[in-house]
């Protein structure tokens, strides 16, 4: 493309891929961007020592493919903290989920759009990037309200949230030179889990709505939506939860365009053609959910629920939660006498 950097849009995904099958998804994502945006845009591929050099061989065969650009950054996750880290590695998340975290040392651009892997974008790109931040660092999607009484509902208030106006960080517009300008996001995020982050469910998501509480602006619905199938035209398309398109089929319309979409990914077209899609396909039909091919995958879902709802209830929860902060507070009020 002849367009100016100026005219660019700024992308960043992060990739962290120690089993090398995670990549392909993030290839999606920006698949789904390329085939539906007129203008030039560049992915900027946040990633650790995971990222295999054939995975980045194929990320750069992807955008070469579409005419468009992409950048990779090296990541050293050792730079957030051995806390932080500590809690990425024990809760369901990864440490890849802190990688957005180094955008604005990394990134020089001024603005850039930050999206999750389980996403297809059903929309030209600069819809959104073209959305006017005016003041704010960040920009996205309000979550749907969770129940007042609720573990999720008492941990955002814990951690400083407002449980009223909770954003989903899977899709952020970041104001680079704000945030530069203003903050340091490596030194306050590690500040921030020191005090705060025993109670954290969702890491950085609790710390972006902390830290940034009145600094995030309203984005449209449709920028980020959970909704897989109906009318999912010009939107942005989140597996949010569990049944990601990848390991799951319940025949919905997000699940075809992710399909189509990788078809036309460089992982797809090394693949030797349709017989090695036709096999994946049957892998994830195995996988599925909706399939119940072995009585013993049904036991192990029963046992699930069981510990979900009886074992580890939301009573149990909530006064685990409670215990995780005062055990914090206490923790905090030792090494600050300590130090004295």
């Amino acid at each position: 493309m002849n367009l100016s950097d100026k005219d660019t849009i700024h992308v960043a995904l992060g990739v962290y891929d120690p089993k090398g099958t995670y990549s392909p998804h993030a290839g999606v994502v920006m698949t789904s961007i390329f085939e539906r945006t007129r203008s030039a845009v560049c992915v900027h591929i946040l990633h650790d020592d995971t990222l295999s050099s054939d995975n980045r061989a194929m990320f750069i065969e992807t955008a070469e493919n579409f005419g468009q650009r992409i950048e990779f950054h090296d990541v050293s996750p050792e730079r957030f903290g051995r806390l932080a880290l500590r809690m990425a590695r024990k809760s369901t998340l990864t440490p890849g989920t802190l990688f957005r975290m180094m955008i604005p040392e990394l990134v020089a651009a001024d603005k850039i759009i930050y999206l999750d892997s389980d996403i297809v974008v059903n929309m030209d790109i600069k819809q959104l990037w073209e959305v006017p931040m005016g003041d704010f660092s960040f920009a996205g999607v309000v979550e749907g309200v969770c129940k007042k009484f609720s573990p999720a509902r008492l941990s955002m208030r814990l951690v400083g949230c407002d449980p009223n106006k909770y954003f989903n960080a899977g899709v952020l517009v970041m104001n680079l030179s704000r945030i530069r300008n203003k903050y340091n996001l490596l030194e306050e995020i590690n500040e921030w889990f020191e005090k705060r982050g025993y109670c954290a469910l969702l890491l950085d998501q609790d710390f972006i709505n902390s830290r940034f509480r009145g600094d995030i602006m309203c984005l449209d619905g449709k920028f980020n939506s959970g909704r897989r199938d109906g009318d999912i035209t010009d939107t942005i398309i989140h597996a949010l939860g569990n049944g990601k398109p990848w390991d799951s089929l319940e025949g919905s319309a997000m699940e075809s365009l992710y399909w189509k979409s990788y078809l036309k990914t460089a992982w797809a077209l090394r693949a030797g053609g349709n017989e090695k899609i036709i096999d994946m396909m049957l892998e994830v039909v195995r996988n599925s959910r909706w399939t119940h091919r072995h009585s013993a995958s049904c036991y192990r879902n029963i046992l699930k629920r069981f510990w979900k709802d009886i074992v580890m209830n939301d009573v149990v929860r909530i006064v685990t939660l409670l215990a995780k902060y005062l055990y914090g507070k206490a923790e905090n009020l030792i090494i600050g006498i300590i130090k004295k």
